[in-house]
């Protein structure tokens, strides 16, 4: 009986300083995830990103964009061509203006869903609305989806990855090209019918002028 009273005394202490260690830890543990207020912070930052874009694109200044790519940037656009530089990025802008024509425009809207940070990382997704208008006053409205990953730089986020596609079939480009080659097929056929009736039209009257004589 006595030693059991003796084990108690002794081991009393060592659960008491054991519960004591414990209960300093807990508040240090629940501080560990990033407060609520540094990844709100981290989505407003992405939210001016957003707005930044859209405004590059409405007033055709991709350039002023530079300073949000990562030096490593590359992706894929929605044509299917692929760049692995901002430049390669900037040449496929003036590409595209070249189709659109000097006095054409393009405008989007991008519709984010809410991104996913991980740390110094973000995955962002979601869709746009882009509204083409051609120099020869052709409007063209589609939607694409979007990924893109990005990588914090201090305040700042840089755009490492972006990937966008739209539907391959059912989407205004490939419509308007269908049409065009309708176009060019029914005029090569009423050329080749206007050419065939004249010279029809020439060996009937050959073959009167020979009966006549």
């Amino acid at each position: 009986m006595l030693k059991g009273r003796r084990y108690v005394r002794l081991c009393l202490p060592v659960l008491w300083v054991f519960c004591s260690a414990s209960a300093m830890e807990l508040p240090q543990q629940a501080a560990t995830p990033a407060p609520a207020g540094n990844e709100e912070a981290g989505h407003e930052a992405l939210r001016r990103l957003k707005t930044a874009y859209e405004e590059a694109v409405r007033t055709n200044s991709i350039d002023a964009l530079a300073a949000h790519f990562h030096p490593d940037f590359h992706g894929v656009m929605v044509t299917g061509r692929p760049v692995n530089s901002f430049a390669d990025l900037q040449q496929y802008w003036r590409e595209i203006h070249g189709l659109m024509g000097a006095g054409g425009t393009y405008a989007t809207t991008v519709n984010p869903e809410r991104s996913v940070i991980l740390g110094d990382i973000a995955l962002a997704r979601g869709t746009t609305n882009d509204v083409v208008t051609t120099s020869a006053g052709h409007v063209y409205r589609f939607t694409t989806l979007w990924t893109a990953t990005l990588q914090r730089d201090g305040a700042d986020w840089k755009i490492r990855t972006v990937q966008g596609t739209m539907d391959p079939i059912a989407n205004p480009f490939v419509r308007e090209f269908a049409k065009r080659a309708l176009v060019r097929i029914a005029s090569g056929v009423g050329a080749a019918s206007l050419l065939l009736g004249a010279l029809i039209g020439a060996v009937w009257q050959r073959r009167r002028a020979k009966r006549l004589r």
